[in-house]
């Protein structure tokens, strides 16, 4: 089924060097030989033209990424110079995201701190996983509330990664065996299956993003509201 996706109506922020939208979970954000529905990647371009050298032309302005099905801000510059100052401040980790994720069972603590090295997992290439040699990362989190639903114990919880490795969160919380509610690849099948009854979607969403302007060096944070499924 083709995404039906209005990039206008969900823009959050725009001047005339960036742009920041709320990406829907399932949609998929960059073009790839796997990608077999429309890409947020083909939406851009078919409203904004993009100029400049290859990295950029060839990202559409995307800055960075979020899983196909991770909802929330997701930032995007319209021009070269905003584009290469936005990838420097992000290799520096000077910018600030945080999510939210309901994620399985009773969080004993209300700070959570992960440090471990992610990886391509060896056996399985969909996935990632705490390896040695992996790279470094590191994930902070605080607990908001806990529900039970349909005899399953969740944790809402407030998460601010400060590295940004490919399925940082959903990795470190599936290795502390808490893992996102409806998350297809790390769930076990019977948590996911019911996951997918109640929610319908992965329960993880990046409702705010802050940095430091590229243009005049003024803090601009944008935000992104948590879907009603969070906390009803």
């Amino acid at each position: 089924m083709e995404n039906k996706f209005n990039l206008k109506e969900n823009i959050l922020f725009e001047d005339d060097w960036l742009l920041a939208l709320n990406k829907p979970s399932d949609l998929i954000v960059n073009r790839s030989k796997t990608a077999k529905t429309k890409t947020l990647q083909d939406y851009l371009e078919e409203e904004y033209s993009f100029e400049g050298d290859e990295t950029f032309v060839s990202r559409s302005g995307i800055v960075h990424r979020l899983d196909k099905d991770t909802s929330g801000v997701l930032i995007i510059a319209k021009n070269e110079k905003a584009f290469t100052e936005l990838q420097k401040s992000f290799k520096n980790r000077e910018i600030q995201k945080e999510y939210t994720a309901l994620v399985h069972g009773s969080i004993s603590h209300e700070l959570l701190e992960i440090n471990a090295p992610i990886g391509r997992s060896p056996v399985n290439f969909r996935k990632y996983a705490i390896l040695a040699d992996g790279k470094k990362s590191y994930t902070k989190a605080v607990k908001i509330s806990e529900i039970n639903i349909q005899e399953e114990t969740y944790s809402k919880m407030k998460i601010h990664p400060k590295t940004g490795r490919t399925h940082q969160i959903r990795v470190h919380f599936a290795s502390i065996n808490h893992p996102i509610a409806g998350d297809s690849i790390y769930c076990p099948k019977a948590l996911y299956e019911k996951d997918l009854s109640i929610f319908g979607r992965l329960m993880l969403h990046a409702n705010k993003i802050t940095f430091i302007s590229p243009v005049d060096n003024k803090k601009i944070s944008i935000e992104s509201k948590i879907p009603s499924i969070f906390n009803n």
